[in-house]
C-alpha cells in the first residue's frame, strides 16, 4: 500500500549573521544578530520509509534512507547522515509517537558555502516540525549560544543573550543605507571556532565592555556613532582571540569601517559606506564580488 503523498506540510527558517558579541556572546555578553532574506524550507511528504533530500542552488547535495530505528541505509555524505540519525533520535526520544515515516525535503536559497546557516537553519526546522525544543536539538549536535537558531524565526534585528532574546530592535535608515555585506571568499567551521575559543580567558569587564558597545549602538542615528562601536567591538575582540584585525590585514586603504561578522577568519564582514558605488567598485577590485546591501539582505 502506497502512502498518498498530496499531503505536505512545509516550513521556513532563515539564515543568520552576528554584528556584535561574536566569541563573547558564549560567556553572557548580548549580541546583536539579524535575520537574513536568505534561507532555507523543509517540505515533509508521508512515505513508507524515512527518506531525506537536501537541496541548494546548484540542486541535490545531500541524501539518506533510513530504517524506522533511524539506521543509516544509504546516504551521499555518512557525516551529515549522522548528525541528523542523532537528532531523529533526540526527536524520538522527546516524541516517541511521532511518525517518522516522511520524505524530507530540504532547499536552501543560498550558497552553502557563505556560512549564513545551513545548521541552524536544520535545527530550526526539525524543531517546528517535530514540536521539540530547538535548544535541545542544538545541544545534541552543532553547540554554541543559540543566537543562530533564534534568528530563523526571528521578524528582524534581535538582541540575544543567554539563550534567550532580549528584544527584537530597530536600526534606523541612516544607518542602514551605510551597511554592506561583503563575502570573504572562505568558509569558517564555527564548532572549531567555539572550541578554540573555549582555551581563551574572557574577564567580565570584556563582556561588560561589548554590551556598552551594542547599547551605544543602538542608541544612535548617526553613521559616524555607529562606527565608532563597530571599531571598539573588532578591536576588542581582536584582543580577546589574538587575531589582527581584518581591516588592517587586508583594507587598510579603506577610508570606513570594516567589521568582521561571526566566527572571524571567513564568511562575510561588513563595511560601512558613503558612497554605495564607489563601495563596491573597491572590494570588486580586489576580488570580492560578492555583495549585498542591507535591504537586499536583511530581513
Amino acid at each position: 500500500m502506497t502512502v498518498s503523498e498530496n499531503i505536505i506540510s512545509t516550513y521556513k527558517a532563515s539564515g543568520k549573521l552576528m554584528l556584535f558579541g561574536e566569541y563573547l556572546v558564549l560567556n553572557g555578553s548580548d549580541c546583536l544578530a539579524f535575520p537574513l532574506k536568505f534561507g532555507q524550507t523543509l517540505s515533509v511528504t508521508p512515505s513508507d520509509e524515512i527518506i531525506w533530500e537536501s537541496y541548494s542552488k546548484h540542486g541535490s547535495w545531500f541524501s539518506a534512507a533510513m530504517s524506522n530505528d533511524f539506521a543509516i541505509l544509504t546516504t551521499n555524505n555518512q557525516e551529515v547522515a549522522e548528525i541528523l540519525r542523532q537528532l531523529f533520535l533526540v526527536i524520538r526520544a522527546e516524541k516517541p509517537d511521532l511518525d517518522f515515516n516522511q520524505r524530507f525535503r530540504a532547499e536552501a536559497n543560498f550558497e552553502l558555502n557563505w556560512g549564513l546557516g545551513s545548521s541552524s537553519t536544520l535545527i530550526s526546522l526539525l524543531s517546528q516540525w517535530s514540536g521539540v525544543e530547538s535548544k535541545k536539538l542544538l545541544e545534541a549536535s552543532f553547540g554554541g549560544s543559540g543566537y543562530d537558531v533564534a534568528c530563523a524565526t526571528a521578524a528582524g534585528p534581535i538582541l540575544y543573550a543567554n539563550g534567550e532574546v532580549k528584544k527584537e530592535v530597530e536600526i534606523p535608515d541612516s544607518i542602514t543605507n551605510k551597511l554592506l555585506f561583503v563575502y570573504s571568499g572562505n568558509k569558517q567551521n564555527s564548532r572549531e571556532e567555539i572550541k578554540r575559543f573555549k582555551d581563551r580567558n574572557v574577564t567580565q569587564d570584556q563582556v561588560d565592555a561589548m554590551n556598552t558597545m551594542i547599547s551605544n549602538a543602538l542608541k544612535t542615528d548617526k553613521i559616524d556613532v555607529f562606527e565608532q562601536q563597530l571599531d571598539h567591538a573588532e578591536e576588542l575582540i581582536s584582543s580577546v582571540i589574538g587575531t589582527i584585525k581584518l581591516k588592517q590585514r587586508f583594507f587598510a586603504g579603506y577610508p570606513y569601517s570594516i567589521k568582521s561578522l561571526g566566527a572571524w577568519g571567513g564568511d562575510f564582514f561588513l563595511a560601512t559606506y558613503r558612497d554605495l558605488e564607489t563601495a563596491k567598485r573597491y572590494f570588486e577590485e580586489k576580488g570580492y564580488d560578492v555583495l549585498f546591501t542591507y535591504q537586499e539582505f536583511i530581513k
